[in-house]
């Protein structure tokens, strides 16, 4: 822990491979921390009444918080510290004061603003953080956070359960464990209070694979089905593209190129972070001509002025159409219009490339297919393999639509490639 008399100009210009304390000889107890990615003002001291020596963070170093004000901040902690006064003690005090008046609800909402804001899900997170956790019936929201027990959290997580909805359950720990943990580490809780809890145990993972005739029920159904306007497109474009429902229900016209018949669709739209292109087949063109018709810089589903369909809201249509709708909360009773139930969305994309390995094609251009990283784990394919197999997908998807057509009656049998 080097001493120097600082400069601006050092302050200003100094770097570390690795963390390094700086103290100040001009202002005793002043250290300018050091590491590979920021700088901090603190001061060391010994704590009144105690011979314990310890270190209170000032501020992060800035142009705005430059030497001159770290200083003169320095300066008025050590009067306070002669003066029996504990800068940290203080510190903790008021951090204990504002959380005892602080609902988990302004909690959460500071959590998604400050936290969530930045992930790549963060739209999804926020929806499930107000659904879940802040529901007015079961959720924590009303609970203060000095109060925040166990229970409190099982309530809440039992409540999804109890929906049927397992996975959702364990999300649901999963986001309420997250939020905690960010208030510790800002002080605003003293303690992990869900240290020993364990998740709810999710479903299995899914191995549903719609069949032919399946495939032939559902799409005929679409149509007839009673669905919120775009879903019906929607599915029908997921059994075209293999997407994932998100990246179909949030098309937007900037992403559709006819010229080159493809779907571009950007890193950030994507869950893996993975740009994507998507070949368009002949019912997709099709089905992307008539929607994009009258539309300029839009979303192809929207649902406001600048928002489009979400991917639950495409799951609970399919949901209700599958199992029928009971009486009840203002709602009439509505039979089911899907004749083929107990599938998701998703299990669309699992089924295109289950028709798809069936007919010859090759595991490596399926997964490109899918936009997944890679189907080989080896070195060689996984950092050396550049290829995104474009022409490959092309024939992949022209092959696969033109399966699905034949179900439908609309086309030709289509026989596996021969190997």
């Amino acid at each position: 822990m080097p001493k120097k008399n600082l400069t601006d100009r050092f302050v200003a210009t100094v770097k570390a491979d690795k963390q390094i304390d700086y103290f100040d000889t001009l202002e005793p107890g002043l250290a300018l921390r050091v590491s590979p990615s920021r700088k901090t003002w603190s001061l060391a001291y010994t704590r009144p009444g105690s011979r314990a020596r310890t270190r209170f963070s000032i501020a992060e170093y800035s142009e705005e918080y430059g030497l001159a004000k770290a200083r003169k901040r320095a300066r008025e902690l050590k009067a306070d510290i002669s003066e029996g006064k504990d800068p940290q003690a203080v510190k903790e005090a008021a951090a204990a004061a504002a959380a005892s008046a602080m609902t988990m609800k302004e909690l959460v909402e500071d959590y998604i603003a400050r936290h969530v804001v930045d992930l790549r899900s963060s739209g999804e997170v926020t929806r499930r953080l107000r659904r879940n956790i802040l529901d007015r019936t079961h959720g924590l929201g009303a609970v203060l956070v000095p109060n925040l027990h166990r229970r409190d959290i099982v309530k809440a997580v039992d409540a999804v359960e109890d929906r049927g909805a397992k996975t959702e359950a364990s999300r649901c720990f999963e986001d309420i464990r997250a939020v905690v943990r960010w208030a510790v580490g800002r002080g605003v809780l003293d303690r992990d209070v869900t240290l020993g809890m364990k998740a709810p145990q999710r479903n299995n993972a899914r191995d549903r694979v719609l069949s032919a005739d399946e495939i032939k029920e559902v799409i005929l159904s679409l149509p007839t089905a009673g669905l919120r306007p775009g879903v019906d497109d929607v599915v029908r474009l997921l059994f075209e593209t293999a997407c994932r429902v998100s990246e179909v229900a949030g098309l937007h016209t900037r992403e559709i190129d006819f010229k080159a018949d493809l779907i571009r669709l950007p890193a950030e739209r994507v869950k893996n972070g993975l740009a994507h292109t998507v070949p368009l087949t002949a019912p997709a063109k099709l089905i992307l001509e008539r929607l994009v018709v009258d539309k300029k810089d839009a979303f192809l589903f929207p649902t406001g002025e600048d928002t489009c369909l979400r991917a639950d809201v495409v799951g609970n249509e399919l949901s209700k159409a599958q199992n029928g709708i009971e009486a009840g909360n203002r709602r009439r009773a509505r039979a089911a219009t899907i004749p083929v139930a107990g599938w998701t969305a998703h299990d669309i994309r699992r089924t295109w490339a289950t028709i798809a390995s069936e007919l010859g094609v090759a595991p490596h251009v399926i997964a490109a297919a899918l936009n997944h990283q890679s189907v080989n784990s080896s070195v060689t394919f996984a950092h050396y393999v550049r290829n995104d197999f474009l022409a490959e997908r092309r024939a992949a998807y022209k092959l696969v639509s033109a399966h699905i057509a034949g179900l439908l009656g609309q086309g030709a049998v289509v026989k596996p490639l021969i190997a």
